[in-house]
């Protein structure tokens, strides 16, 4: 195509070798809250009869400020669990390093599912934590229940609104009118579930607010998904893994979305991206024209066969045709 490429086992071989280190403090916080979404990648290992492991990844950012037209979290940075500790305690110890985490000022919070991992966060932060339910979790569930119910419409408001009590009544009123036993059992279980952790539906700016905390521009929770659909994009996908190549790859990862770059053979943090006005796009987009059109003889000689031919042909005289007319 007009210019080298590497191979597979170039790039696996460069990612290997990467020293990769996921330690970058910020440099300013932006108040006392930390948010963190928490969910389980569960990937294929190589080799007969070993199973998928789980792979437990936390995004960490320090609020939401406006780029532009964009909104773009602030000092994000993503925690790889490695080893067999406690994930919390690592965890914690791990954002004293990064954000200069103080549990003694410091409040967090903590959205991911119902994983007894990721619920431990309760009773290991205690009040210095509020631990939310991911939305997207709870509604896909809620969904297998009861898409069709006659209660479904309310039962949708009330977790838009994060009316935890509202949202419990709707469900106790609809257990025994599901007439299936399987959902009834999984109704059932959701709301022993959702009791047993007061305040994982509703919203977590109420709680901040009683902290004494200004809760003036934060947004909704619910980045844990996106975050997880983007590793798995990449590492999922009918792929297998070995332990050393998977966990070099995910640091190398991690570090590119946390806007570490790849730059003179060791990995830097970049400044990040403002948003560029319309008339500039419209002026990066004419010199992107203007150098396609420059290097387009370069892309396609020798790499049309049809052009190749006689020019008696009538692909050749029609290719002809198209190049005069301008289209080429």
């Amino acid at each position: 195509m007009g210019y080298a490429v590497l191979s597979h086992e170039a790039i696996r071989q460069l990612v290997l070798e990467a020293p990769v280190s996921l330690h970058h403090p910020v440099s300013k916080r932006h108040g006392r809250v930390l948010f963190v979404e928490a969910d389980g990648l569960f990937i294929s290992r190589q080799g007969k009869g070993k199973r998928a492991k789980e792979e437990k990844i936390l995004a960490v950012h320090g609020g939401w400020r406006r780029n532009g037209s964009q909104l773009e979290l602030v000092n994000r940075r993503h925690y790889l669990h490695e080893g067999t500790g406690d994930v919390w305690e690592r965890f914690e110890e791990w954002l004293m390093k990064e954000y200069a985490y103080d549990p003694c000022r410091d409040l967090l919070v903590i959205n991911g599912d119902a994983a007894s991992w990721i619920t431990a966060s309760r009773e290991y932060f205690g009040k210095r934590a509020c631990f939310q339910l991911d939305r997207f979790h709870v509604a896909r569930e809620l969904r297998q229940c009861l898409s069709g119910h006659p209660r479904w419409r309310e039962v949708r408001k009330k977790l838009a609104k994060q009316d935890e009590e509202g949202l419990l009544v709707e469900l106790n009123s609809a257990v025994g009118t599901l007439e299936d036993e399987a959902k009834e059992k999984q109704m059932a279980a959701m709301i022993r579930r959702i009791e047993s952790m007061p305040g994982c539906i509703r919203d977590y700016r109420e709680w901040l607010s009683e902290q004494g905390v200004e809760t003036t521009g934060m947004r909704p929770m619910g980045h844990a998904e996106s975050v997880m659909s983007r590793f798995a994009h990449r590492v999922k996908s009918r792929r297998s893994w070995k332990d050393q190549g998977l966990r070099a790859f995910l640091r190398a990862m991690a570090a590119r979305i946390d806007g570490i770059g790849w730059r003179k053979g060791r990995w830097e943090e970049q400044e990040p991206q403002s948003a560029v006005s319309a008339s500039t796009k419209s002026k990066r987009i004419e010199q992107a024209k203007r150098k396609a059109g420059q290097l387009w003889a370069d892309v396609v000689r020798q790499n049309i066969p049809c052009l190749q031919q006689s020019s008696g042909t009538p692909i050749h005289q029609a290719l002809s045709a198209l190049r005069d007319g301008g289209w080429v």
